[in-house]
């Protein structure tokens, strides 16, 4: 009797232990497409490390009346030490180590005295967007309803430059509310302008105006422009006009490339701007990197709101509306994807922005009740993909073959890792066995490839057979009226 109560209580104890493994992973489920966009279920990427609340982290100045606390993180920045966060409600950024401990917060700047010695300060007013080099800090303000400021403070949190709507005849914007802010290795700073439509405003290291880059063509509806001739100039004036869509969010790539999203783009709402202003994003992949193909009942299309691409190309993506993280490759594959709305560990009310931490992932999440930044650890499935990618992006894909053998055992499913087996083969020229791999992948385009170098192998190889048996039919050809004119005479 014993021993059956003793069986009960530990099959109770398994059962239960593996229903809260479960629901821990039903939290933020996982999924891919294939090449027929169908989402297939993955094995989880990613898992909860950390939760860190607002309200733990304690923002409170000098100038301040009463306690204040993370309120509504607008913005965020990660570098090997710090963590950087920009408070819009507070109208502070907060500076914290690793393990959120704050260690400086900047709201105000010195920029001289007054008749009385007395300080003037120059206040932060709507603190949007932020970036950090070796050098120098990057704040963007909205400041007001039409103009705002570029602040740039050293690292001994003294005020550099700040920076305001650039006085050029080709700037023809009538506001400068700069949003978010990346800087490459020259100095040159890019800003996403709320309302400007031209495109990103590229400025010099000195703060003067160069050009607007990366603008977004018009699409225009054939039958709005057909409506369009056929009203009248006092409906034309009170109809919409057609605007190219604004930018949103930044990032820096290694080789100086901004990835930029744009959450009302259809088509390309992730590009890759290279120096002359177009977009290079690779799209190889099963699907277009645009976050969801397939909604769900009640689902809308997918708004992407913040982006950050790590060391090899790996690039994760806010989809805001629907709450999720999108993670491509440098190729366009949709590696996976994680998230989910709702208020247990791991979901989301309302990202609004995501950093790499090496292969963590940092999220901040906002809302009017809450503030939460969620730091995400890979799992072993995570890491292997990663690892895949990264020795792939770096030319080693015999080593990332192994590794992408590895990924099947864990999900059959799984077709990229079937792609990343066929560009070790391919490396290789084993033209057959990357053949093979890219049509269990269904990667299309590399099999045609793979195949052309195949047709060429064989084509050469076999040339000298099928040039002699050409030449001897010429020959043969050619012979054949002289002998049988030979023949003849005799």
């Amino acid at each position: 009797m014993k021993k059956i109560i003793l069986l009960s209580v530990a099959l109770c104890i398994f059962i239960l232990g593996f229903s809260l493994s479960i629901s821990a992973e039903v939290n933020y489920p996982s999924y891919t497409y294939d090449y027929w966009r169908t989402p297939l279920p993955s094995v989880i990427p990613y898992r909860v490390q950390k939760v860190v609340l607002g309200t733990s982290i304690d923002v409170t100045t000098p100038d301040d009346t009463s306690p204040q606390k993370l309120k509504n993180i607008e913005d965020l920045f990660v570098t090997d030490t710090h963590f950087y966060v920009v408070d819009n409600a507070s109208k502070k950024v907060v500076i914290t180590n690793k393990d959120f401990q704050v260690e400086q917060i900047l709201y105000k700047f010195q920029y001289g005295i007054d008749d009385d010695s007395q300080p003037l300060y120059h206040a932060l007013v709507r603190p949007r967007g932020i970036y950090v080099t070796s050098e120098f800090i990057y704040i963007t303000d909205e400041n007001d309803l039409r103009n705002g400021y570029i602040y740039i403070i050293n690292h001994q949190y003294e005020l550099v430059a700040r920076i305001g709507r650039p006085d050029h005849p080709t700037y023809n914007t009538d506001v400068f509310k700069p949003n978010k802010i990346v800087v490459d290795q020259a100095g040159r700073m890019y800003i996403v302008v709320v309302g400007a439509f031209e495109g990103i405003v590229e400025l010099q290291k000195d703060g003067q105006f160069s050009r607007f880059i990366g603008v977004q063509p018009v699409k225009v509806n054939p039958i709005d422009l057909l409506w369009r001739r056929l009203m009248s100039r006092e409906q034309l004036e009170t109809t919409r006009l057609f605007l190219p869509v604004e930018y949103n969010a930044m990032s820096l790539d290694r080789e100086g490339f901004i990835y930029a999203t744009s959450s009302g783009s259809e088509t390309s709402p992730i590009q890759r701007i290279n120096p002359k202003g177009s977009d290079v994003l690779r799209k190889n992949g099963y699907v277009n990197p645009v976050g969801d193909i397939v909604r769900m009942p009640n689902q809308v299309r997918s708004g992407l709101t913040s982006i950050d691409i790590n060391t090899y190309g790996m690039y994760s993506v806010i989809d805001r509306t629907n709450k999720k993280i999108f993670t491509y490759n440098d190729e366009g594959y949709l590696n996976y994807v994680t998230g989910f709305e709702g208020e247990f560990e791991g979901n989301f009310l309302y990202p609004t922005a995501i950093r790499y931490d090496g292969e963590s992932i940092v999220v901040s999440d906002s809302t009017s009740q809450r503030s939460i930044i969620t730091i995400f650890e890979p799992t072993e499935f995570g890491s292997k993909i990663n690892l895949a990618n990264r020795l792939t992006y770096e030319g080693e894909s015999i080593d990332a073959a192994a590794v992408w053998e590895e990924v099947l055992v864990m999900n059959s499913n799984y077709s990229l890792a079937h792609v990343g087996i066929g560009h070790a083969y391919y490396r290789e020229r084993d033209y057959v066995s990357a053949m093979r791999a890219y049509e269990l992948g269904q990667d299309r385009m590399n099999y045609s490839k793979a195949y052309k170098e195949y047709r060429k192998i064989q084509f050469e190889k076999n040339f000298p057979w099928i040039g002699t048996a050409i030449a001897a039919l010429v020959i043969g050809s050619l012979a054949y009226p002289i002998v049988k004119d030979i023949t003849r005479k005799e």
